[in-house]
């Protein structure tokens, strides 16, 4: 199969309607706008420096329009994007460097510094800044993104049809289990994943979507960015997540017209904790959905409660991401599941031994798909490890009721054994969340004499909440089977997180070895 330019089809028909705002900024780019500037970034890259098609482009930015127009404008050159994550210090973005070795790096405004001190330690062929501070203080030999299109002759470039296997970008994975590995991202996977989305979601051509999870990652690229664009609609770019303008845009009084919204349960989380949240009027976003994580069910009734169905999904970077996106009437009716396999995905739910189990019982969730990924940059041997015979091991574990709706228990690595029996902190996590009191919870597995392992839970209070370690445990006790309550419980002042909102368990189990 053979993947065409869909922002130059969209240019085509509705040159005029706008394609990208940036929501700080307030700038807008209408389509043929949108076109005409990824071509003078494509025609620069392979005319100007006379780049072979499969090279390597970095950038290291806040989310923003021109973060597409580089995105497509690779495309139309046949380089191959990576997103950097820009949270990451530059001794460990340098390792990624290295690993995909890019000839081009493009830094946005904050980040010179780092880009700076990664060019020396990796000389490239050019490095481009986004910064508009004219005071910034900008290496010699740097060139500013804006002059570089500004030079290009204008003619648009229209990418050649791509076979869907062609790289087109690469996503590094957070590091929740250690080393980032590359995630190749293919042109056939954010096609399907386009389908995908747009087949579940029923997007249509007048949907207007904010999106606040940063580009890096593939919840912010891929949901819903890319199916909204691939349907000729209007993304709503914000630079970097904030409570309170997220709020403003998605009232129905801002006249900015949203009708789509996504993010992980973090973000839900902090917006129901914001003083504004109970006067917000949601009705004009015909569809707010959640993956990432499983959503805590106190959350999901928050948000009932504001007449809002959190429609849950499940993805992963290696699945494009778009694997479930349950509709809103399943997700009322069963609250947590993440509904049946969408469009073109194919599931299995296995024992260890890789047998299919029964309806209500737990294995590892198994997918195959045209949205899953080929593999991970330079990385055979886990590339071989995470596809067998065709199918991508998630690593996370999920049972199936008897209408094939499919509810994620928790990653099989969180997972502990107390007593010989298994204990997913998702399960607790819900429970913890019940406790008034409660703003941010995890629940981990530390090491016991008697038991082998028995739980710890991280509990971060709400402002002003008064709660102690023996209040914790009976609220579980009075909710859990025995062996599930956690033994220790610690307060924290914030939750380590990625980027994308998940909670960096790695961290907390480093952090606490043992109840000591």
């Amino acid at each position: 199969m053979y993947v065409i330019d869909w922002l130059h089809k969209n240019a085509q028909h509705s040159p005029g309607k706008v394609a990208l705002v940036d929501v700080e900024s307030g700038r807008r780019v209408t389509y043929r706008q949108f076109d005409e500037r990824a071509s003078r970034f494509a025609e620069y890259l392979s005319d100007h420096l006379g780049l072979a098609a499969g090279t390597r482009v970095a950038v290291l930015a806040h989310n923003g329009s021109d973060y597409f127009e580089m995105l497509y404008g690779c495309a139309k050159a046949g380089m191959v994007m990576v997103c950097l994550n820009w949270r990451l210090p530059a001794a460990e973005l340098l390792p990624i460097l290295q690993d995909c070795a890019p000839q081009v790096l493009v830094a946005g405004d904050g980040f010179l510094g780092v880009a700076a001190e990664l060019s020396r330690a990796m000389p490239m062929r050019a490095v481009l800044h986004l910064a508009d501070d004219e005071a910034a203080d900008v290496p010699a030999g740097w060139t500013e993104y804006e002059s570089v299109l500004a030079a290009a002759s204008g003619r648009i470039v229209e990418m050649p049809a791509r076979d869907e296997h062609e790289v087109w970008h690469l996503l590094y994975t957070s590091g929740t289990t250690g080393q980032p590995k590359g995630v190749i991202q293919t042109y056939g996977m954010v096609f399907f994943n386009a389908v995908n989305a747009m087949l579940a979601n029923k997007i249509t051509r007048d949907d207007v979507f904010l999106g606040v999870l940063p580009f890096f990652h593939t919840g912010g690229l891929n949901l819903y960015a890319n199916p909204v664009l691939h349907a000729g609609d209007t993304v709503h770019i914000m630079r970097q997540f904030d409570p309170q303008v997220v709020l403003d845009t998605l009232d129905r009084r801002s006249g900015e017209g949203i009708t789509m919204f996504f993010a992980v349960p973090a973000v839900y989380l902090f917006l129901s904790q914001h003083a504004c949240f109970a006067q917000v009027d949601f009705s004009a976003v015909r569809t707010m959905s959640a993956g990432g994580a499983p959503v805590p069910r106190p959350l999901l009734e928050a948000y009932l409660a504001k007449g809002v169905t959190l429609c849950c999904g499940f993805g992963m970077t290696e699945t494009g991401p778009t694997v479930f996106a349950c509709d809103e009437a399943t997700a009322r009716r069963k609250t947590g599941t993440i509904g049946k396999p969408v469009g073109s995905m194919v599931t299995r739910i296995v024992d260890a031994a890789g047998a299919d189990v029964a309806p209500g019982e737990r294995g590892e969730l198994l997918i195959k798909g045209p949205g899953v990924t080929p593999g991970y940059w330079n990385l055979p041997q886990a590339t071989a490890a995470a596809i067998r015979d065709g199918w991508l091991c998630s690593g996370d574990i999920a049972w199936m009721d008897e209408d094939g709706d499919y509810y994620i228990v928790d990653r099989a690595r969180d997972m502990f054994v107390c007593g010989g029996e298994n204990v997913y902190p998702a399960e607790v996590e819900n429970v913890l969340f019940q406790l008034a009191g409660v703003a941010e919870a995890a629940v981990i597995g530390t090491p016991d004499p008697q038991w082998g392992e028995v739980g710890m839970a991280l509990v971060v209070l709400r402002a002003g909440a008064a709660l102690d370690a023996d209040a914790v445990i009976a609220h579980c006790r009075a909710s859990l089977a025995g062996y599930k309550v956690p033994r220790h419980v610690r307060f924290l002042e914030a939750l380590p997180r990625t980027p994308s909102g998940k909670v960096e368990k790695h961290k907390l189990r480093a952090r606490f070895p043992g109840p000591g």
